[in-house]
């Protein structure tokens, strides 16, 4: 009879319960069973059973008897069916027959048989067969299961793959089964009792099991879009985060680097943008449990002139890692994105942007197993290169030219640099000759800011594990430490964790694991220095030190003495981060099919980050209104400063409690061998509690036991000795944050799948949250989402061709629904600070209240409907393997900002107001064009396209920084929509750049900027994809991974960073080189600002600026951002088994890598990294070497 492949799924489950201990304390009493008296016991019966299972030939014998039978319900659970023809038999032989065939026995007493599996005897004839699995790379298998041919007697692999089984005579072969592998019969061979067996991976079965956080399914018998990949294929350099490994492995999932500094998050988009003013970050799940952000998401927010606001506490905030810094990737065991509706629907809403599910390694049955695996790295540092930069000579030039012409302006500095050497020879301060030779000094200096402020790091990582434990207790452990340093000086980063898991089989029925994880980590930073920016934007002819060595001070724009070693040293970001997650799962068998869990979490994160400034720093210098040590408390300059002793310290605290509590039953049956039901009903409660404290406060003395002076609330004139408030006390900031998300969740999930053909899924959650209006109507509308699958290829058809070897076919349908935290409801109101904070109502005296929040009571979740088109299918006996999917997202009743009367207090609230659109495709493509005995090929291709565009949007306040930013939200175009002033060429009279301000017919200028401006194109790209190859040669193997961006746009660095004519301080880019000079009337770059060039208002009247500022952000400055980035390759290599035991150890492998060696971009980026060449840090090369041992 033909096996139904369906059973496929069940066997998986039947895998994964092996470990569990299957025993049964039978209890039996004969006053409890007085009841059934005596009975006439037929001796002899007659049957004709076919291919029953063994419960049911059973169940007839006890009819067919009249006795009773007892037996464990799981006892037969692996049994095979049986045929039974009886005419006119004993009943005990047919029995026996039967039982003896399946190894069972039973006694009878009391008119009761009770059933039992038989034990092995000594007298039996028998041999002992030993032997080892390995799979194909050598590798000893675990849990792999051994069973005797015919028989349902077997034993299962310990850690180092080894089994032992007794072989009776009469049984010629082994059955060897694992998941992920080719099931392997091994014919025994006579006088052989030693094996060792070869495991193959059955490409039809890996990857089948898709974990989605709340159940393990078949990947068969899902509707939905998922992507999977094991950690094992993910590279880690010992540097880079968990995101910046998942860069181009999986389709729909784009990764972008916003800087290469360390301790600084990805930003990570699943499937384009689905959300205007909430986070867009896609759910993080780890072991089923939501992981919340250490830091709770504030919408950014705009000046008047378009700017974002930011303050100490972004600088702060800018090095906190994301929600899932805190695990150890050598804990992780597997990672699935789940991305269209019917796939996510479960989580509710929460998961509009996407679920990202991580499966962490659990113990295993065996032996301690002891794992040792440490890397080292080492990174280029950033220099001039590729940065088209101009070194001393080049700028000295251009202040030669700026006085040859007489360009100077009153703006002009004339201390420092060419100008400084000018003035002073002007003013006969020194001769001709002298100024020559300090002009030929300057344009030799040629400072490497670069090599003073940036380095070479070197990192290193070490992660301990120990995994064991018997089928009772199962045990993970693990210890993680990081040490990693950033190119610059003073970025780094150092952690430590710890994780422990235990899984326990308490009976036949209950089953309990727990995990406990925690981590320590401390990030420095920048706080008023950028160490990149200022290497670049600096004039190499400055020097950093004086002859002596000394550190060389120069008059900055403020008119107070800098130098940038000083201004690092003394001031910076510190963060310290600490997390604890735990989780206790609970899980109960009420029956084979129906059962219960119960899931808990409790998890902490603290961050406490501090930033400061001493009193040694310019800036500070700036608000005591001269240099450090200019002068003493005697005098009236001392007496009369804001701030004449100390710094400032800036502190901000966040503290995030989240608790989790899930409950559902679940009920999974096939009936008749063709219909599979699976369906799981649960209750969820979780609250997660904001609690924030930030201030800012003078007088800081770093050095003097980080205690604080008191500063003057009152300063005295020196003119004319009368006092005055000190307004630096206003700037004595204390903000306490409270925020608190409590959820209310019910779901139920179905999925039917007949003769594993045809599947069909539903799911449904309903959801209430206090981050929302008190409408009733509003809480428990419900998300949800079916879908449909048709595997193709197991119909009975299918099989006459041999080209397409699988095909299935899915659609899904669903609603989804998005809660923006960030949002409430709730009329909001506050003490204001400052000189406000001291007006009373003349007749109550009550407090002066300021409005922080307008009541809402009509805010509503967002709402999302998606459709999505998949096809799975194999070529070739699965050599080649393709999935494609296309999807369509509309979102409506998006939290949007409107605009509101300055008579209600605040410029803006949150209201239901926007909607968009996403669509596009995915596919990969996954194949081995090489396979032999000692050489391997595999190849993994997967590319995605997304189309985003907003169809509705309320009123913002929008500038032209707004739309040259990317964060204006206009009807018909994308979310990263960006717009370019029209530059018409250069000016052959003036060599000034020419802008177009002409305004577009039937366009608002007064209220849209880009009424006079050019649409430049999105910031995020078009098309991205990623490309993966592996080799292997015996124990030697070769990895590379590339990640393609086709499409996006983006501005290049500013090209006159001044707008107007360069200060002496500014480094400029070379390609001012090229620039207009007089009597050039082809130049393509402008020629050099002079006091001409003034500010004037824009079209809209209201904001102005000048063409060399428009020039930095105009259509000519604009490049297409494609490149092709080469994320690493790696080489590996596995010790022989034979030459790792004389080192004492099971397994040993060493390997090299090289992270980010190059990247092929558009010609007009000069060899920079496109995702950072807007001015932020790019990430350099650098270089690893790792090592992993087995104990």
């Amino acid at each position: 009879m033909k096996k139904n492949p369906f059973l496929r799924w069940k066997r998986l489950i039947k895998c994964r319960s092996f470990f569990h201990v299957m025993s049964l304390t039978l209890v039996l009493t004969l006053g409890s069973l007085s009841g059934y008296g005596a009975k006439a016991v037929r001796d002899t019966i007659s049957l004709n059973l076919q291919e029953v299972k063994l419960e049911r030939f059973v169940e007839v014998m006890k009819q067919k008897t009249g006795l009773n039978f007892l037996y464990n319900s799981l006892l037969f659970k692996d049994a095979k069916p049986v045929s039974v023809t009886a005419n006119g038999e004993n009943w005990e032989t047919v029995l026996k027959r039967v039982l003896d065939k399946e190894g069972f026995t039973y006694d009878v007493k009391d008119e009761i048989v009770v059933i039992k599996r038989k034990a092995e005897t000594t007298d039996e004839k028998f041999v002992i067969v030993k032997g080892k699995v390995i799979d194909s790379r050598k590798e000893p298998l675990p849990g792999v299961t051994v069973l005797l041919k015919g028989m349902t007697i077997g034993t299962v692999t310990d850690v180092k793959g080894e089994f032992s089984i007794r072989v009776p005579q009469g049984v010629d072969s082994l059955i060897v089964s694992f998941i992920g592998m080719q099931t392997e019969y091994l014919k025994l061979e006579k006088d052989k009792l030693e094996y060792t067996i070869v495991m193959k991976e059955d490409v039809m079965r890996l990857g089948e099991v898709v974990v989605t956080g709340y159940q393990e399914f078949d990947k068969t018998r899902m509707a939905g879009s998922v992507s999977s990949i094991k950690a094992e294929d993910l590279y880690f350099s010992g540097t880079n985060t968990l995101e910046q490994a998942l860069q181009g492995r999986l389709p729909g999932v784009v990764i972008t680097n916003t800087s290469g500094l360390v301790g600084v998050r990805q930003k990570t988009r699943v499937r384009g943008t689905s959300t205007l003013l909430g986070s867009q970050e896609p759910v993080w799940v780890v072991d089923g449990i939501i992981q919340e952000d250490p830091l709770p998401f504030d919408t950014q927010t705009f000046n008047s002139m378009g700017e974002i606001n930011s303050d100490n506490f972004d600088y702060i905030r800018n090095f906190v890692g994301s929600s899932i810094s805190w695990l150890n990737p050598n804990d992780i065991e597997s990672i699935t994105v789940l991305k269209d509706a019917s796939s996510t629907a479960i989580y509710g809403v929460r998961a509009a942007n996407g679920v990202i599910v991580i499966k962490t390694k659990r113990g295993k049955t065996g032996a301690a197993s002891i794992s040792y695996s440490a890397s080292m790295n080492v990174a280029e540092q950033v220099t001039y290169d590729k940065l088209e930069l101009m070194n001393s000579k080049e700028r000295v030039a251009v202040s030669r030219e700026i006085f040859q012409r007489g360009l100077t302006a009153s703006w002009s500095n004339n201390n420092i640099g060419y100008a400084g050497a000018l003035s002073q020879y002007l003013n006969k301060e020194i001769s001709g000759e002298e100024f020559e030779k300090r002009v030929a000094k300057l344009e030799t200096t040629n400072t490497d800011w670069f090599d003073i402020l940036f380095r070479n790091p070197f990192s290193h990582n070490h992660s301990l594990s120990i995994s064991g434990g018997s089928e009772a207790v199962r045990y993970y452990t693990s210890l993680s430490y990081s040490s990693t340093k950033g190119t610059a000086v003073g970025n780094d980063s150092e952690s430590s964790g710890a994780n422990v898991g235990l899984d326990m089989t308490v009976t036949d029925k209950f089953r309990a694991s727990f995990t406990l994880a925690g981590s320590h980590g401390t990030t420095k930073g920048f706080t008023i220095v950028s160490p990149y920016e200022y290497a670049t934007k600096t004039n190499r002819s400055i020097a950093a030190y004086e002859d002596n060595g000394e550190l060389a001070y120069y008059q900055k724009e403020s008119g107070y003495l800098f130098n940038i070693i000083n201004e690092r040293d003394e001031s910076g970001t510190s963060n310290k981060t600490l997390s604890l997650n735990t989780n206790l799962n609970l899980n109960y068998d009420f029956t084979e099919s129906l059962k219960f869990q119960m899931l808990g979490s409790v998890n902490i994160a603290s961050v406490i980050g501090e930033s400061w400034a001493t009193e040694k720093t310019e800036y500070i210098a700036k608000i005591r209104y001269y240099d450090y040590g200019a002068y003493k408390a005697v005098d009236d300059k001392y007496k009369n400063s804001p701030l004449p002793v100390g710094g400032e310290y800036s502190q901000d605290e966040n503290k995030t409690v989240s608790w989790n509590w899930r409950n559902s039953l679940s009920y999974d049956k096939v009936f008749n061998g063709v219909h599979a039901l699976t369906t799981m009903l649960g209750l969820e409660l979780s609250s997660t509690k904001n609690t924030g404290f930030s201030s800012t406060a003078y007088g800081y003395l770093k050095y003097r036991g980080k205690s604080f002076t008191q500063v003057p609330t009152v300063l005295i004139n020196p003119y004319g000795k009368t006092e005055y408030a000190n307004e630096l006390m206003k700037k004595f900031t204390r903000k306490v944050t409270d925020r608190k998300t409590n959820q209310l969740g019910a779901y139920l999930t179905m999925n039917y799948a007949y003769d594993g053909k045809y599947v069909v899924n539903f799911s449904v959650r309903l959801d209430a949250s206090n981050r929302f209006g008190r409408y009733a109507n509003e809480n428990f509308n419900p998300v949800w989402a079916g879908g449909l699958r048709w595997n193709v290829s197991r119909e009975a058809w299918f099989s006459k061709q041999n080209i397409v070897s699988d095909l299935s076919l899915r659609f899904s349908y669903g609603y989804q629904r998005n809660m923006a935290t960030n949002y409430s409801p709730s009329l909001i109101v506050k003490v204001p600070t400052g000189a406000l904070s001291e007006i009373t109502d003349l007749n109550t005296g009550d407090d002066l209240l300021e409005i922080s929040s307008l009541p809402y009571e009509d805010l509503r979740w967002e709402k999302t409907s998606s459709y999505n088109y998949g096809l799975d299918m194999g070529l070739f006996q699965n050599k080649i393997r393709v999935g494609f999917e296309y999807y369509v997202k509309k979102g409506k009743d998006m939290i949007t900002s409107l605009l509101v009367p300055r008579e209600y207090g605040i410029e803006n609230m949150p209201v239901n107001g926007g909607s968009m659109e996403n669509s596009g495709w995915e596919l990969s493509v996954n194949f081995t064009p090489v396979r032999t005995k000692n050489f391997t090929w595999d190849m993994g291709m997967n590319t995605s396209k997304n189309n985003n565009e907003i169809t509705k949007v309320g009123v913002q306040n929008l500038t032209w920084k707004t739309a040259v930013g990317g964060n204006y939200y206009k009807k018909g175009y994308p979310v990263s929509a960006f717009w370019a002033f029209d530059c018409d060429g250069i000016d052959p009279e003036t060599g000034y750049p020419i802008i177009n301000l002409d305004v577009h017919d039937g366009s608002d200028p007064l209220n849209d900027p880009t009424a006079y401006m050019k649409y430049a194109g999105k910031l995020d790209p078009d098309f991205t994809g990623g490309l993966t190859m592996s080799f292997r040669y015996k124990q030697l193997s070769l990895s590379t991974s590339f990640y393609l961006q086709v499409g996006g746009k983006k501005f290049l660095m500013e090209a006159y960073a001044s707008q107007t004519l360069p200060s002496e301080y500014e480094n400029l880019s070379s390609e001012l080189n090229k620039r207009w000079r007089p009597g050039d009337t082809s130049a393509k770059f402008p020629g050099l600002p002079d006091r001409n060039v003034v500010n004037f208002y824009l079209p809209n009247n209201k904001t102005y600026s000048n063409v060399y500022e428009m020039y930095n952000y105009s259509d000519v400055r604009v490049v297409n951002a494609s490149s092709l980035k080469c994320n690493s390759i790696s080489l590996n290599y596995s010790f022989p088994e034979q030459l790792a035991k004389r080192f004492g150890v099971k397994f040993i492998s060493m390997g090299a890598s090289m992270s980010n060696p190059f990247t092929i971009a558009h010609k007009d980026f000069k060899g920079r990294d496109p995702e950072v060449a807007t001015g932020a840090q790019p990430i350099t090369s650098s270089y690893s070497f790792s090592l992993n041992v087995t104990f």
